[in-house]
């Protein structure tokens, strides 16, 4: 890594971790649709995993993609493409794998893995990919829909296409410990670089350029507010947010006395809300005092619109982190749903020696994703604590063969919910557990949820039911809402019928 300022002072790998489980009081919710809600021992916000260190990565504001730049070890540094429908659940299989590679030593194989679109070797020197954005800016429209990226220690921006893929091109800007990419409220691109200067990128006769917005000290990201052509807030790792307005900066925050610098510490990234020129709310990752890593929410100050009213601080998420610097991710994004997709790496130390990566219960090497504002009871706005109504239909009597599992009707009257179907085939004193089935499904609608045969299952059954032994299927029913609240379990014995 490089040395930046101070020679204590190393180049941020950004990132955050959340705590261990979201509760009913929790300030934000985690959305139903996740994709390991319910899902024994996981934790619910993750939603995408296997991921080293993405230092930056974005959404086509245009088709909804994911394209992660994830920071390698020893080997290659890599970029992740992830079409909009193949997100939710994705593995990218680091500690398996480096790049499409199995690392030394390993014997894991991931499930779900994804390899890197594209891969590039580490050089003599240090490397460090820094994922940029496809390009929806009307001013550049010789690079519309290319990907941009870079390497923070060469600083070249590179453009290639993704779908199809194509090999990168130079595009002949430099930009010196070029730290991350970002687009304005209405998509126009921006470099930063670590050294201070944050730029617009342009372009002339089809040849790309940059034009200076302004100096600052230690920049590490920009964002716009959704819609607004002029206003940019800046990341400075020192811990202040710069608003630039009219050609003007004005300090819209400032955490230096809130947090730690140093080593890969400091203010690490902002978002601000989808709503935000009516709402206000605008969310920073920085490292507390002890080095823990910390999401807050802030508003915009009622009196004065270029300022942040540091009393509106609200605490949203926090993990212990003191024991490494190092490998912390580094973006936080409002996706096309309106949700918050934040990156963790995967908690520092070569190659990942706690596993946290593939390991579904760890928020650490993930994309998580969750609802920054709290789940509220309609009437009340108190935070909702109780558990969804849960209608559930179940004949007693199926033929589970021939359905090809056991069938199951479920509906949450009063809300959207999350409902989960596990069963459990039982044959004389041998057990043989099915497929388990969970859907999201809009409140009052019901749904047809089947449990399906596993192989060894359907084996069983058949033998059962030639040699005319009893079999029963025992079947349990559960459902989740957005605040995270459960029914209890309903369960059902049901016969198995020929």
């Amino acid at each position: 890594m490089p040395r930046i300022g101070r020679p204590t002072l190393v180049l941020a790998l950004l990132g955050l971790c959340l705590p261990a489980a979201a509760s009913a009081q929790a300030p934000y919710s985690v959305p139903a649709d996740n994709p390991f809600v319910g899902v024994p021992g996981a934790a619910p916000e993750v939603y995408v995993y296997g991921l080293r260190n993405p230092f930056r990565w974005s959404f086509d504001r245009q088709t909804g993609d994911m394209i992660i730049g994830d920071v390698g070890g020893g080997e290659v540094e890599e970029i992740d493409f992830l079409p909009r429908g193949n997100i939710a659940g994705a593995n990218l299989g680091w500690n398996c794998f480096e790049g499409v590679n199995p690392r030394p030593g390993a014997t894991c194989n991931p499930p779900n893995d994804r390899p890197p679109v594209y891969e590039y070797p580490n050089g003599s020197g240090p490397d460090a990919v820094t994922g940029g954005y496809v390009v929806r800016d009307p001013a550049l429209p010789s690079f519309s829909g290319r990907y941009l990226f870079a390497d923070f220690y060469d600083g070249d921006v590179l453009s290639m296409t993704l779908s199809p893929f194509s090999s990168p091109v130079a595009t002949g800007v430099n930009v010196p410990q070029l730290a991350a990419f970002g687009e304005n409220g209405v998509g126009r691109l921006h470099v930063v670089s670590l050294a201070g200067a944050v730029s617009r990128l342009t372009e002339s006769g089809g040849t790309l350029g940059t034009e200076p917005v302004g100096t600052f000290n230690q920049p590490v990201a920009v964002a716009g507010p959704p819609g607004d052509p002029d206003r940019l807030f800046v990341a400075e790792l020192g811990g202040r947010v710069i608003l630039r307005s009219g050609g003007v900066n004005h300090e819209f925050l400032n955490l230096a006395g809130s947090l730690s610098t140093g080593s890969e510490r400091g203010l690490l990234a902002l978002a601000p809300a989808p709503n935000y020129a009516a709402s206000g709310r605008l969310y920073v990752f920085y490292t507390a005092p002890d080095g823990d890593l910390q999401l807050d929410e802030f508003r915009r100050s009622a009196t004065n619109t270029n300022r942040a009213d540091p009393a509106t601080r609200r605490p949203l998420l926090t993990i212990e982190h003191s024991a490494t610097g190092n490998h912390n991710g580094g973006q936080l994004l409002f996706g096309p749903d309106g949700r918050l997709y934040l990156s963790t790496g995967d908690g520092g130390s070569q190659g990942d020696p706690e596993g946290d990566a593939q390991n579904l219960g760890s928020r650490l090497g993930k994309v998580l994703r969750i609802n920054p504002l709290p789940v509220t009871a309609p009437a009340t706005g108190a935070p909702d604590t109780r558990a969804p109504r849960l209608y559930t239909r179940t004949k007693r009597r199926q033929r589970v063969l021939r359905l090809g599992g056991v069938i199951v009707y479920a509906r949450c009257p009063a809300e959207r919910c999350t409902i989960s179907l596990t069963a459990r085939m039982r044959i004389g004193r041998l057990s043989y557990p099915m497929r388990r089935v969970r859907r999201t499904v809009a409140a009052n609608k019901r749904v047809r949820m089947r449990a399906r045969l596993t192989r060894r299952s359907r084996r069983a059954l058949r033998r059962a039911l030639r040699d005319g032994t009893r079999a029963r299927v025992d079947v349990t029913v559960r459902a989740r809402d957005a605040a995270g609240n459960r029914t209890s379990l309903r369960r059902v014995k049901v016969r198995v019928r020929r």
